[in-house]
């Protein structure tokens, strides 16, 4: 006993021991700080300092030309702004930053806390062939979303706006020459020779990539290196070029890698080299040649980029929904712990710890990795505590029904997790490799969802199997051993339950119906008829801004949104604050003809008292989520149901595994259909929403097949239509239960949170509703129905 007492204390100081510190963090003077932060070596740039000392007359001739070229940065930019905030204001390094350091930790995306805008101009060259101009600026927004995504900015956005401009928006960094920096440089790449002759440009390197070992087999050691791939064009060049530099005497023979007018790297030649690729080596570390890597690929394009436009911009969902989050957040959180307890008493108030322990832990990790938080990643964090709450009910209700059966307190528990073991692997695995294969595959908010998915789910794992059979098995140690006080009612007469498989046909005809408006509005697509209501993200549209000359506050956003509306008849994507003291306002919305936009300016002069010269910006913009993104998500999307269906049938069968991606399509159909009959905006938030039921929809099935599978095992002789319907009715409890928990956390952001809001979650619901509905009335029936076309198939 009286272990058990100090057991239990010491988890609980544990648990408000490392509360207190995600809060407060651990900060120390000096210079030390986590390996695996993100910051910056102090030989960064180590190579190019000592490489291009015999490149100064090319270099000199090029800065000849810098004139224009605001958005250069060499190759140790990053140092000088990404982990600049490494460093507190005191002076103090951060080892484990606090939750409510947001320099330090947690990253916050543009709709959060906004960040800073950056527009820049393409120069195009005498000669330049301007009918490839809209593929190259398509390659320009893919090459800067990309670097983004691989500095950790995964919540940024691109988008590209009249001919020949493209858009930057950066979150978090309110200070705009900071994201100069951080983007780096983004210009026009050349390799020339010490006497200045351009021999190769980006257009002739197919890609390059950082390696690390004995690239050429003549090394003495393992060394840091970057690889170029050049297209069969580059090679010859580079071949003729390699040749003549090779040829000098007089200590030139260098080749330049010169971007924005710097040169990034002189490695020297001492031969022709004849081949589709080279090897750059020298004084390289991991970070300098990864970055190195980096340049060369960001100069793909046959042009340079010239900065236009440089400002912050404020949070795109507006100024209370930070606030209004969290606080619906918290209400959730508190409904979910008051729910559990007064469903299964001391199991619940055991998981309301364990909740807090994943919750702490959670938020450590998310500041330790510098997570981007965004709604995508709120949607992650969304899942994943509905996937830990769920975890706890399936080891309660398996508790109940091992007491039910007769055992003991004690053994019920073990009993029960052992028993519950397999269904919460599984479910949890298949989540887990959608995360892998939009983690290492996604790009941009893509990947910020499957992260904070990814990590809340192994954690979630971890405290249901570990903190809650422990805290558990305390609570038996103290002699709380009546099985009421573990959720177990009396027992009454056993009801008849409704006959859910017999009736599969009429609740599959009720799914063709909720299906029918959004797989029509799908297959319309490919032939031009559009029945979404897609927003600017997807469809581009207009961009006006003001100068109101006055801080822009959230009254005034709300003001001039509704004038929007009353000018336009049309519903504004985002009005956001933007400018040096957010005096600035700038409206986005879907595409709207002069008369539209001459009737917003009126309006916008006449009630603000504003003149012509506040008229900042009036331009169509293009797609913030282009075809890049959305066909990264398509693909990945594919690749992971494709992977799931692989280990539902080496766990089950592939029959139940059809029947698990049947649901999922059903699911994500119905949501759909919500867009289309609420003309719901489609923008970049759908991605998150969609990628949200995927992974629901797959766990809700799985929990279902599994104990259809146990029974399966303990009654062969019985046909599968009566072990079907019996586990559906054993699960029964833990699916309403889950659904339940799910619903409070997002059910108070939409009644909470603002406008925008309440578009991302009113999706989500129906989704998740969607996922209960499919996992009962549908997945068993159809994992019964495949059985049957598989045998038949066989006997013929």
């Amino acid at each position: 006993m009286k272990k058990s007492v100090t057991s239990f204390i010491a988890v609980m100081l544990i648990i408000i021991f490392l509360g207190v510190t995600a809060v407060t963090g651990v900060y120390i003077p000096g210079g030390w700080t986590m390996p695996f932060r993100n910051t910056a070596t102090s030989d960064t740039s180590a190579t190019d300092t000592s490489d291009t000392s015999s490149t100064d007359s090319s270099a000199d001739k090029a800065d000849n030309k810098a004139d224009s070229t605001d958005a250069s940065a060499d190759t140790s930019a990053d140092s000088a702004s990404t982990d600049s905030a490494d460093t507190t204001d005191s002076g103090l390094k951060a080892i484990i930053p606090s939750v409510l350091d947001t320099d330090n930790g947690i990253r916050l995306g543009l709709d959060l806390v906004g960040g800073s805008r950056i527009v820049y101009e393409a120069e195009i060259p005498d000669g330049y062939d301007t009918s490839n101009l809209s593929d190259d600026m398509n390659s320009v927004q893919k090459v800067i979303r990309q670097r983004l995504t691989g500095k950790g900015f995964t919540e940024a956005t691109v988008s590209l706006s009249g001919d020949n401009r493209v858009t930057v928006e950066i979150p978090q960094i309110t200070n705009p020459e900071e994201a100069v920096q951080t983007l780096g440089t983004t210009a026009q790449l050349t390799f020339v020779d010490a006497d200045g002759k351009e021999w190769l440009t980006g257009s002739d390197v197919k890609k390059a990539t950082y390696g690390y070992g004995r690239p050429t087999g003549n090394e003495v050691a393992d060394t840091h290196y970057v690889e170029v791939q050049f297209t069969s064009e580059g090679k010859q060049k580079f071949a003729e070029a390699t040749e003549s530099i090779a040829a000098r005497t007089d200590g030139t023979n260098v080749m330049a890698i010169v971007m924005d007018d710097q040169v990034i790297s002189a490695p020297s030649v001492s031969s022709k080299i004849d081949s589709d690729s080279c090897v750059i080596s020298g004084s390289f570390t991991r970070d300098s040649a990864t970055e190195l890597a980096n340049l060369i690929n960001a100069g793909q394009i046959p042009f340079s980029l010239k900065q236009v436009e440089l400002r912050s911009v404020g949070p795109q969902l507006g100024a209370d929904a930070m606030s209004s989050s969290l606080k619906a957040g918290m209400i959730g959180l508190l409904l979910v712990m008051l729910f559990m307890i007064i469903m299964y008493r001391v199991p619940g108030v055991v998981s309301c710890f364990a909740l807090c322990f994943y919750m702490v832990i959670e938020a450590l990790l998310f500041s330790l990795i510098r997570v981007n938080l965004s709604l995508p990643g709120i949607a992650g964090i969304i899942l994943s505590i509905g996937m830990a709450v769920d975890a706890n009910v399936i080891i309660f209700e398996r508790i109940k029904e091992e007491m039910a059966a007769g055992k003991t307190v004690k053994s019920a528990i073990d009993s029960g997790f052992k028993r519950a073991f397999t269904a919460i692997l599984d479910s949890n695995i298949t989540t887990l490799i959608a995360c892998g294969v939009l983690f290492f595959l996604g790009t941009g908010t893509i990947v910020g969802f499957a992260t904070t998915l990814g990590i809340g789910v192994i954690v979630s794992m971890f405290t249901a199997l570990t903190i809650t059979h422990f805290l558990l098995r305390r609570m038996v140690d103290f002699h709380i051993r009546n099985p009421k006080a573990y959720g177990l009612r009396e027992r009454k007469e056993e009801k008849k339950h409704f006959p859910i498989l017999k009736n599969f046909k009429i609740f599959g005809g009720i799914s063709v119906v909720l299906v029918a408006t959004g797989l029509v509005a799908l297959i319309l697509l490919p032939f031009g008829k559009n029945l979404f209501n897609l927003s600017i993200d997807f469809a581009g549209g207009t961009e006006m801004e003001f100068n109101m000359h006055t801080a822009v506050t959230q009254d005034i956003q709300t003001e001039v949104s509704d004038l929007f509306k009353d000018a336009t008849g049309v519903d504004a994507s985002s009005v956001t604050s933007s400018g040096d003291g957010n005096e600035d306002v700038l409206i986005r919305s879907t595409s709207i003809d002069s008369e539209q936009r001459a009737a917003v300016i009126d309006k916008m002069l006449e009630k603000y008292s504003l003149a012509d010269t506040d008229i900042l910006n009036n331009n169509d913009v293009s797609a913030s989520v282009g075809s890049d993104l959305q066909r990264s998500a398509f693909l990945c999307s594919i690749l992971a149901i494709l992977l799931m269906l692989v280990y539902i049938t080496f766990r089950f069968e592939l029959t139940s595994g059809l029947a698990a991606i049947c649901c999922l399509v059903h699911d994500l159909l119905v949501m759909l259909s919500v867009y289309v009959l609420l003309q719901i905006p489609l923008d970049s938030n759908f991605i998150a929403a969609a990628l949200t039921i995927l992974g629901y929809s797959i766990n809700a099935s799985i929990i279902v097949f599994d104990r259809v599978r146990e029974n399966l095992r303990t009654a062969r002789k019985e046909p599968f239509e009566v072990i079907g319907e019996k586990s559906i009715w054993q699960t029964m409890g833990r699916t309403i239960n889950t659904t339940l928990t799910t619903l409070f956390t997002i059910g108070m952001v939409y009644i909470l949170g603002v406008p925008s809001l309440k578009q991302f979650t009113l999706p989500l619901i129906v989704g998740i509703l969607a996922g209960g509905w499919s996992s009962v009335m549908l997945s068993t029936g159809l994992w019964g129905f495949f059985r049957k076309k598989f045998r038949r198939r066989r006997k013929i």
